[in-house]
């Protein structure tokens, strides 16, 4: 009886050697297949950034419209309608961020009814990571309601972390945006 206790512990040991090898097997498959998979990931990232052109380009655009009551921007209710859109990319290699960015709005006053439309065109290049950058182009292009135009505010914008390090006299970087839309529309900054 002994003996055959013995050898029922033996098989079942034997049997629970078997199961526990079949799973490190499995086991160690798995792991196999995860690590080809990484490996299969890794390379198709060194291809890509070893492509002639290693840049991640992005293009999108929103809308919305943005009220002021009186006394928070202007001295009178003040609206505006706007479309945003940026067309960019991010060039790990250099470290630049070139964005071109365009800005449509119609700027309301909601006493009054008058209305200017107004297109900022500009170019953007941030240095990634370090929070430096340069804006150049029209940040005002304001028109009446017959297409003459009231008001233009263009030129540079340099910047860091601390914010703007230098700007040229005509960009409207020393004015507030309510010091250049309120007098347009007809009232003054609140």
């Amino acid at each position: 009886m002994r003996r055959r206790a013995m050898a029922a512990a033996l098989n079942l040991g034997r049997l629970l050697a078997s199961g526990i090898q079949q799973k490190e097997e499995r086991l160690m498959k798995r792991a196999i297949v995860l690590v080809c998979v990484a490996a299969a990931v890794l390379l198709a990232l060194a291809v890509g950034t070893a492509r002639a052109d290693p840049a991640s380009h992005f293009k999108f655009s929103f809308s919305g419209v943005t009220t002021h009551p009186a006394g928070t921007f202007c001295d009178f209710n003040e609206q505006e309608t706007f479309t945003v859109l940026l067309n960019g990319a991010f060039v790990p290699v250099s470290g630049l961020n070139p964005v071109e960015v365009t800005v449509y709005t119609t700027h309301t006053n909601l006493d009054t009814g008058y209305s200017l439309t107004d297109t900022a065109h500009f170019q953007s290049l941030a240095v990634i990571n370090s929070g430096q950058g340069l804006t150049a182009g029209i940040y005002y292009h304001l028109k009446d309601p017959s297409g003459k135009t009231v008001l233009v505010k263009a030129g540079n914008v340099t910047f860091d972390q601390t914010g703007l390090t230098s700007f040229t006299p005509n960009s409207g970087a020393d004015q507030t945006a309510a010091q250049i839309i309120c007098p347009a529309l007809g009232g003054s900054p609140a």
